[in-house]
């Protein structure tokens, strides 16, 4: 790329992390049926219990597998590993805190968690609580990086405690009056992956001093896929009824009924809709984007994903959860449009210095 181009590519830059954004939008429609081959799904004692969880952890392993091999092979043969190689040898005691975090908790956990809010509640629900990850990192940051939260952080927090309390109260009354606690389980659940990811993009920034993006992604896969190793070996998912069920045929992107075998969805989930490429986008088009910019082009997600839910899967807002997503998207958004221009302010600052 030549000099010349970065201009040109700058004008896009937005646009590259609203369709990054975006792309992940469609990944319901994929994984929702997906989740719902669980073996033993409706089977009565532990085995039906259990259905759900033990699907996401087995559809978490393919997902950590199938990244693994593809970026391995790639960072191998354009830039090798020496350089990584001498840089973990160099970490701290912290840092390596950071890496087990990032790969254990954000990557292998955060998606299980994920996985099993979709499976038991609202994905659309599930999505629109990980907006909450701002507020979680600023937390984090706060307490490991010793960073100040801005003056507008109380009221922002406050107003989005708000905005998820009206988005969570119709499950939470559902399952009060009919005993049923799947859709709780599926909020607390969501709300735990929000945690582990926004945890993780603070730890991340403590690993970005030493290791560059596609390295730390790498890292993450491969700590995240040893650790699924055991963790599917707890829950009993090495039979042949998790993978016979991998080459059969599932509907996705309900209208359209088109029939995919599951490890192609798993595949496509992985590659197109909740892993490498919309992140790679979303990086490159991040470094040629303001800050403040960025985080108005994120809104791309949520907002399409409400769509694309209803569209392909039938799932609906009430009133309360829609005035509820409305309060929290434009806090948050607001919120890191402010820290953008604060941090833009310091940048220029300490330039002109």
């Amino acid at each position: 790329m030549t000099k010349t181009d970065e201009p040109v590519l700058k004008k896009f830059g937005p646009a590259l992390v609203s369709v990054a954004n975006a792309a992940r939008a469609f990944d319901a429609p994929v994984r929702y049926p997906v989740l719902f081959s669980a073996p033993f799904l409706g089977s009565g004692g532990f085995k039906g219990t259990m259905a759900f969880p033990r699907m996401s952890s087995f559809v978490t392993l393919i997902e950590h597998f199938f990244g693994f091999i593809i970026l391995f092979p790639i960072l191998l043969f354009v830039r090798g590993f020496g350089r990584l190689k001498e840089t973990v040898k160099s970490f701290t005691k912290l840092e390596w805190f950071a890496v087990i975090f990032i790969s254990v908790g954000g990557s292998a956990l955060g998606l299980f968690f994920f996985l099993v809010s979709f499976a038991l509640g609202n994905p659309t629900i599930a999505i629109l609580l990980q907006k909450a990850q701002p507020l979680i990192t600023f937390i984090f940051a706060f307490f490991i990086l010793k960073e100040r939260p801005s003056k507008w952080f109380w009221g922002a927090l406050a107003l989005s405690l708000v905005g998820i309390g009206l988005i969570v109260t119709p499950d939470i009354q559902a399952s009060i009056q009919t005993f049923d606690y799947s859709g709780l389980i599926a909020i607390l659940c969501s709300l735990i992956a929000a945690t582990l990811w926004g945890g993780s993009t603070v730890f991340g920034r403590i690993l970005t001093k030493k290791v560059d993006y596609w390295d730390l992604t790498l890292l993450r896969y491969t700590g995240g896929f040893l650790f699924l190793l055991i963790f599917n070996i707890i829950l009993f998912t090495y039979t042949k009824d998790y993978y016979g069920m991998l080459g059969q045929s599932v509907g996705v992107f309900g209208p359209l009924s088109w029939n995919w075998p599951i490890v192609v969805c798993i595949l496509f989930s992985t590659i197109f809709t909740g892993g490498i490429l919309p992140l790679a986008l979303y990086y490159f088009g991040l470094k040629r984007t303001k800050a403040s910019v960025a985080g108005l082009a994120e809104l791309a997600f949520p907002l399409l994903a409400i769509v694309v839910n209803y569209f392909f899967l039938g799932f609906s807002l009430d009133w309360y959860q829609g005035s509820g997503a409305i309060i929290l998207l434009l806090t948050i958004s607001a919120l890191s449009f402010i820290n953008a221009k604060e941090m833009e302010k310091k940048s220029k600052n300490l330039e002109e210095t």
